[in-house]
């Protein structure tokens, strides 16, 4: 296999073109996917308070690292939820993440989107109504500040770096007219039916790496995104992909990840399956010609699967909304 690619985050950390994602896993899924992908090789962990896995996380790094693992070898990133959004909650968050994670500190730290929410107390509550059936959402939550306080927990070393998720190119640019520390990483939906070239293309100019996530199309995308659920064929069943497939003796998944790799861009795709896991990792002893890479290219249909639309009615369209 080829060496794994890997791309600087800034203040000593770096992360492995290819992680496992863990959206969707329970605790014990994600300690057994976890622990299953280090052995296989994965250094780069990706998880999120709103994924309600991270003590499963946590468990299956620190089983890893029972067995001889080496905790500096990893990339662990986590995300700040949208209802802290304001300076205050940033560190406090962070610290409950941290302590489910078993962790003393993160390599990267995201926002993990544009759009705050108001939080009532219990930070579990998100998608909430006010007392009039509306939207709770906070419209004073201010990105550059919550953004200088995310520049504090690289400073107290909670964190190595930062990077936010679901941004635009203005909202990125505002940030880096004021910022001491730039973001390292912007973490956005790209796959075969959603190229999303411009904000790729914007990122690796501004030097900010770029993570995949969605990076098969989310088969499973439709038992919480409903407004998807009509999309009934995903990228893996693109007769394309299953020629591809055909052609180079690969899974549809395998011919997609590497397609994403060779376009510069880290992927994290969930798995919970020891077969899947090992499979996705291993797409590095291959290339794509350079039609087949152009074929795959031409498939784009800006299709994007996660709109960030809200369920409930709402009072205004929020100022942050990145699409």
């Amino acid at each position: 296999m080829s060496v794994m690619p890997s791309y600087s985050l800034g203040n000593g950390a770096s992360m492995p073109a290819i992680g496992l994602g863990t959206w969707q896993c329970s605790d014990e899924e994600s300690r057994l996917a976890v622990l299953e992908a280090l052995r296989v090789g994965y250094r780069h962990i990706d998880t999120a308070w709103f994924y309600f896995c991270e003590k499963g996380v946590g468990e299956g790094i620190r089983d890893w690292i029972e067995e001889g693992g080496d905790r500096k070898d990893l990339c662990v990133v986590t995300k700040l939820p949208p209802n802290a959004m304001r300076p205050g909650d940033v560190e406090r968050l962070l610290d409950k993440q941290l302590a489910l994670l078993g962790l003393d500190h993160v390599d990267l730290y995201l926002i993990h989107g544009p759009m705050a929410w108001k939080n009532s107390g219990d930070d579990l509550e998100i998608h909430s109504e006010d007392d009039e059936g509306f939207a709770n959402m906070d419209y004073e939550a201010d990105l550059e500040f919550v953004w200088a306080t995310m520049e504090k927990m690289v400073e107290k070393g909670k964190t190595k770096s930062i990077g936010v998720s679901n941004f635009n190119e203005k909202q990125i640019e505002r940030i880096l007219q004021s910022c001491k520390i730039k973001p390292a990483n912007n973490q956005v939906e790209v796959h075969a039916y959603f190229s999303n070239k411009g904000i790729v293309e914007y990122c690796k100019s501004k030097g900010i790496t770029i993570c995949a996530y969605a990076p098969l199309g989310s088969p499973a995308r439709g038992n919480i995104i409903k407004d998807t659920a009509h999309i009934t064929l995903t990228a893996m069943q693109d007769p394309v992909i299953v020629a591809l497939s055909k052609k180079y003796e690969k899974t549809p998944a395998q011919i997609l990840l590497r397609h994403l790799t060779l376009r510069g861009i880290c992927v994290i795709p969930k798995s919970g399956n020891p077969l899947r896991i090992r499979e996705n990792f291993n797409i590095l002893n291959f290339e794509l010609s350079a039609e087949d890479f152009d074929a795959i290219e031409a498939l784009d249909k800006n299709q994007r699967l996660f709109p960030m639309n809200c369920h409930l009615p709402t009072r205004k369209l929020h100022p942050e909304y990145p699409f």
